[in-house]
């Protein structure tokens, strides 16, 4: 006789599907429509924070943000330390984290890391939310892409994107963008399957 006993059969049982909530990503089945920016946001001697592009769903759209940094003469050890900082983002309550927000043509404002919805609470109005991100460099130059999804459509008007970020030294910056060349592309998202 062992002295462990047979693991148990697995469960075959299937999960029911989890459906995310809109507001916290954009859908896996749809093909966003992309609308190219290439609008520096902040630059110093160091960073360079650009919105790239926009990918426009038809629930909401997506924000692609470019951060570099580069080495510099920074040693070995500092530029491995500045590497590690990229990662560092959206740690709560950490002073020097990179932070994300837009002021919509209505006035609303909107902070990725104090994004409603949490806890399967449905938004009033809009949302912000991180929606991932992918990064890697060199020696000299290091680069990470953001993705801030902005649930659901914005409404007409200017709509501000700001950025800062105090291990940097990135101040608060904005870009301001037109709403309505991105409202104009979301009937053009489509599936990705095929049907609706």
């Amino acid at each position: 006789m062992s002295f462990f006993p047979s693991d148990p059969p697995d469960d075959e049982t299937e999960d029911t599907a989890q459906v995310p909530a809109p507001w916290w990503k954009p859908s896996d089945e749809e093909l966003p429509a992309v609308f190219p920016i290439g609008e520096t946001i902040a630059i110093n001697d160091t960073v360079a924070i650009i919105l790239t592009i926009a990918r426009i769903y038809s629930n909401g759209v997506e924000f692609v943000i470019d951060r570099r940094i580069r080495r510099g003469s920074a040693s070995r050890q500092e530029w491995r330390e500045m590497q590690s900082e990229i990662h560092n983002h959206f740690v709560r309550y950490d002073p020097d984290r990179v932070r994300y927000g837009v002021v919509l043509g209505d006035g609303q404002q909107l902070i990725a890391d104090l994004a409603p919805g949490m806890y399967g609470v449905t938004p009033q109005k809009h949302s912000l939310n991180p929606s991932g991100g992918s990064g890697g460099g060199s020696e000299d130059l290091y680069r990470f892409d953001d993705g801030m999804w902005l649930w659901p459509l914005p409404p007409e008007g200017p709509l501000e994107v700001i950025v800062q970020w105090p291990a940097f030294d990135v101040s608060e910056s904005h870009v301001v963008l037109d709403s309505a060349p991105l409202l104009a592309l979301a009937p053009q998202a489509r599936s990705v399957w095929g049907h609706p």
